[in-house]
């Protein structure tokens, strides 16, 4: 137990200090985190209750609390071991009467054995008018490293604590900071959905309706509920797109074909309206369809004066230019939904790889072949969610991993991952491995995933009878990957935002192709983190040359 302080003869990576507390507690940006997790205000989080449960019991101590530490309070949203009658008086006590508050300034466990003997803790309220006796404590972080709190246990009479108690202790704060960061990444999905949905509604006279696959409608912004004239809870979640046109004439399937139709949706005030639609079909890499985006603007006055003003296009341009506004929220909305799919999806890859072993039985040809199709369509969204995860969690932190990497195997693991596409394609192929005994320092998840997004996209834009490479090479720096491919190439005025996150080419949006926009994003993300650098050599037509070089530390 090298950081466990006080009372106990352990060594401490740095001295335990009962000086004013007042300077650590106040931190600006501690108590911003702090108050970001949305505990203070809470009430009791039953997420957390487990722990407590645990470490009472872990310890054979009568309390256990997760103790926040606020400016001038320390507030328990879990405890265990008070009657409810007490629990509820006293979810909150004074800071005078905390021990946790040395926790949090020292950043490092505190550990009594008896605090009425205690050279300092002695005369604490918390002592005296408190009544602890006993206590161990160990702090509580947030992802970003701010000390929130403690994790503590007490007893009203004097304790030996022993390294089982006090490593069990240690364990459950990991698992209670655990907690703490799941619900702060809940937090943050919500408020990205509001905020998407504050530009859905800050987009004046526009209508957008988001439906799934089965044309049920799961997004609605406030323009188009008050031009259809009924709340946007008719719609969401049981009212599908025909549904919708069932209030205008005529109704959805030409529109649905991606061309811009007339709406006329009758109104009880201002008369009928006329709304000009476009529904966008949104296609999944196979071309199966995901779901569809429609766009409504209100054009009632323009109709009416068409034949006089000729304005018509310049209006028409400047719906472009809010439709491509949306669509960044879109994607934007797209990447924190990403969170919640990767789940069920994980459970759609597995069962599936059930199924073609046999386990339920054994498949006709008919059944393995759908069976396949849908292992390919899951694997492909997983990929898909993964990238966008790996962004999120770039944005969030970087990855300090710093581990032997021998860069051979991880080419060749890259390559060996990347054969079912090459296989399904016409692709003259080559593997070069130079420099296979070079170790670098690094993490070989991130690094691996950095290398496979730039094959995955050497193979989707080099057409059939096209070539794709990858080399491991020596270099002055360290070493390089090299992915190259005879592929459509970039324009030289796109080059510059191709590791934008879901920046897109326009030719990628003139051909339909399906992507996220965020695969050359993560592999700069990742490099830049291990100190190396991108080098992107294209040219149109002739094909797209990448090169990552990393130090050899």
């Amino acid at each position: 137990m090298d950081d466990v302080a006080l009372d106990r003869p352990f060594p401490l990576a740095r001295p335990f200090t009962f000086d004013d507390p007042t300077p650590t507690v106040l931190d600006a940006g501690r108590l911003r985190a702090l108050r970001n997790t949305g505990l203070l205000a809470l009430g009791r989080h039953p997420a957390l209750d487990a722990i407590t449960r645990l470490a009472a019991r872990a310890t054979d101590s009568p309390t256990a609390l997760v103790s926040l530490i606020d400016a001038e309070r320390q507030v328990f949203p879990s405890r265990h071991g008070w009657t409810d009658d007490l629990a509820d008086v006293t979810r909150e006590t004074p800071l005078a009467l905390s021990f946790c508050k040395y926790v949090v300034a020292n950043d490092a466990p505190l550990v009594v054995e008896d605090a009425r003997v205690h050279p300092t803790l002695a005369t604490s309220p918390g002592t005296l008018e408190g009544g602890a006796v006993a206590y161990a404590g160990v702090p509580l972080h947030d992802p970003c490293g701010h000390v929130l709190g403690a994790l503590c246990v007490t007893d009203v009479v004097p304790r030996q604590w022993s390294e089982q108690h006090l490593e069990g202790l240690r364990d459950l704060a990991t698992a209670a900071e655990t907690k703490i960061a799941l619900r702060l990444s809940t937090r943050e999905i919500e408020l990205d959905r509001e905020r998407l949905m504050h530009v859905l509604d800050g987009a004046a006279n526009t209508m957008v309706v988001i439906a799934a696959a089965d044309g049920v409608i799961t997004t609605m912004n406030e323009q188009a509920a008050e031009l259809l004239g009924h709340e946007a809870s008719a719609f969401v979640g049981s009212a599908t797109l025909l549904d919708l046109a069932a209030l205008a004439d005529p109704t959805v399937p030409k529109a649905a074909r991606g061309e811009a139709q007339d709406w006329t949706v009758a109104t009880a005030d201002d008369g009928p309206r006329v709304v000009s639609v476009r529904t966008s079909t949104l296609l999944d890499g196979v071309g199966d369809v995901e779901g569809y985006v429609v766009i409504g603007d209100d054009v009632s006055a323009h109709r009416q004066a068409e034949q006089v003003l000729r304005d018509t296009v310049s209006r028409q341009a400047e719906a472009v230019r809010r439709l491509e506004a949306l669509e960044v929220a879109r994607n934007d909305f797209i990447a924190t939904a990403s969170h919640e799919l990767r789940t069920p999806v994980t459970s759609i890859n597995g069962f599936t790889e059930l199924l073609a072993e046999g386990i339920v039985g054994e498949l006709t040809p008919p059944q393995r072949d759908l069976v396949a199709r849908i292992g390919r369509n899951s694997r492909r969204l997983l990929h898909l969610i993964e990238d966008l995860l790996n962004l999120t969690r770039l944005d969030a932190t970087v990855p300090d991993v710093r581990t032997d990497v021998a860069v051979g195997p991880l080419a060749l693991r890259a390559w060996e991952s990347i054969q079912p596409e090459l296989a399904a394609r016409d692709l003259e192929t080559a593997l070069e491995v130079s420099a296979g005994d070079v170790v670098v320092q690094g993490d070989p998840v991130q690094l691996e995933r950095a290398l496979l997004n730039l094959l995955t996209n050497a193979v989707k834009f080099t057409p059939d009878g096209g070539a794709v490479a990858l080399s491991v090479l020596p270099h002055e720096a360290g070493v390089m990957f090299e992915v190259a491919d005879t592929g459509r190439g970039i324009a030289a005025d796109e080059q510059a935002h191709v590791y934008e996150p879901f920046f897109r080419t326009r030719d990628t949006h003139e051909k339909a192709v399906p992507g996220s926009g965020v695969g050359l994003t993560v592999v700069k993300r990742v490099v830049d983190a291990h100190g190396g650098q991108v080098l992107l050599d294209s040219e149109v037509g002739r094909g797209t040359t990448v090169r990552v070089v990393l130090p050899v530390d």
